[in-house]
């Protein structure tokens, strides 16, 4: 039965993404990334409900030009974004070549950067930055890498930095799963993943949300308190709704808790 409905929710994954993503693809060149966006969040719901995932909890009650911040658990992470308001994602370069998913994300305008190059993500910063003062609002996951949870891998600081200076809000909201499968560690294939996941019975998503965005002009004070802050929750929502199948991926990284204690720190 598994296996069945594995091969039917993946035969209807991929005629929604073929006709939504092939929408957003012949419509790109003729339309703004805003009208692509509208395109997004009209099927990903749909896409959500023929894999199984549920969604619970509460949205961003208002939202402007800044940075939507979030913890990372796999690809599927951008499903959740909770606004309905247009923004940017920042995603892996890998990603761009993936056949459907990076041409989608290429219609939608995502900010891609390769992760392990530090010439490559301070170029991304800067974009990141410029389109902000533009009045954009970006997403991004400071982890700079997805893995099952619940505590948070390193936390990449950089734009927390940036964003004390040049005085950007922070939009900070937090994404646990009650089945680990959903997280999404390196050495794992999309096809392989994505199998496994359709497998499931139903997996929910708890999405929590800090209304009050961080503000401040210090970068070290924004990061500790977004730790802490995720820290808090995702222990929480664990607590309340465990994660089955903890350790199904093969995966000897560890969680890092740690609060930055100084400048050199921050500025990586």
């Amino acid at each position: 039965m598994r296996k069945v409905r594995a091969v039917l929710r993946i035969t209807c994954v991929f005629a929604i993404l073929i006709g939504g993503i092939g929408l957003l693809v012949i419509s790109a060149p003729f339309t703004t990334p805003r009208n692509s966006h509208r395109i997004y969040m009209s099927f990903k719901g749909l896409l959500l409900w023929v894999v199984g995932i549920r969604v619970h909890g509460n949205m961003f009650e208002t939202i402007g030009p800044g940075l939507i911040i979030a913890n990372h658990r796999s690809y599927l992470d951008v499903l959740f974004i909770p606004t309905k308001k247009f923004f940017t994602i920042v995603g892996k370069v890998e990603v761009r070549s993936w056949p459907l998913i990076g041409w989608a994300g290429r219609a939608l305008g995502v900010i891609w950067v390769k992760r392990e190059s530090k010439t490559s993500r301070s170029k991304t910063k800067a974009v990141i930055t410029e389109a902000v003062k533009n009045g954009n609002t970006v997403v991004l996951f400071p982890e700079g890498t997805s893995w099952e949870g619940p505590l948070l891998m390193p936390v990449r600081p950089g734009m927390f930095h940036e964003a004390a200076k040049n005085g950007f809000k922070l939009y900070q909201w937090s994404l646990h799963f009650d089945n680990a499968k959903t997280g999404f560690p390196p050495g794992v294939s999309f096809a392989q993943h994505l199998w496994e996941v359709c497998q499931l019975k139903r997996v929910n998503a708890y999405v929590e949300v800090r209304q009050t965005p961080l503000y401040g002009k210090d970068g070290i004070a924004l990061c500790n308190d977004a730790i802490e802050w995720w820290n808090k929750s995702l222990v929480g929502l664990n607590e309340k709704f465990p994660a089955s199948d903890s350790g199904f991926w093969p995966d000897d990284r560890e969680p890092n808790a740690a609060i930055y204690s100084n400048v050199s720190e921050v500025k990586g």
